[in-house]
């Protein structure tokens, strides 16, 4: 069971690498995915860093995590998909409801479920 969560858990570590690459590297084509606007370079810095650099580390972290199989990684992991979950509940209150942000609410809770049983078993 625990190695079958580590591989679930490694494989969304590789998403978020995939992810956080495109967003640092191609941000152009994943903007117009998501109907996201850069004005100018200031607005393509902010999403490479903010989003292609947390999303690679986010990805980093899973990876120290399943390398050196300690709970301590846990906790940043557990508190970095909290704030991002965070940001989309005020998104929903502030912005309306979007059926994709409810979406990604589901599978970070997931994940978090996922963190939170593999640090349990380890």
């Amino acid at each position: 069971m625990l190695m079958a969560l580590k591989v679930i858990l490694g494989l969304i570590g590789g998403l978020l690498l995939f992810l956080g690459g495109r967003w640092m590297f191609a941000p152009d084509k994943i903007m117009a995915e998501h109907g996201i606007e850069a004005r100018n370079a200031t607005g393509k810095n902010f999403l490479r860093g903010d989003m292609g650099g947390l999303l690679i580390g986010g990805a980093v972290v899973i990876f120290m995590l399943l390398y050196q199989g300690v709970a301590q990684w846990a906790a940043p992991l557990i508190v970095l998909m909290s704030t991002v979950i965070l940001g989309r509940v005020v998104s929903l209150i502030a912005d309306g409801k979007s059926k994709q942000g409810i979406q990604a609410i589901i599978v970070e809770v997931i994940i978090i479920a996922l963190i939170v049983g593999i640090a349990g078993m380890s």
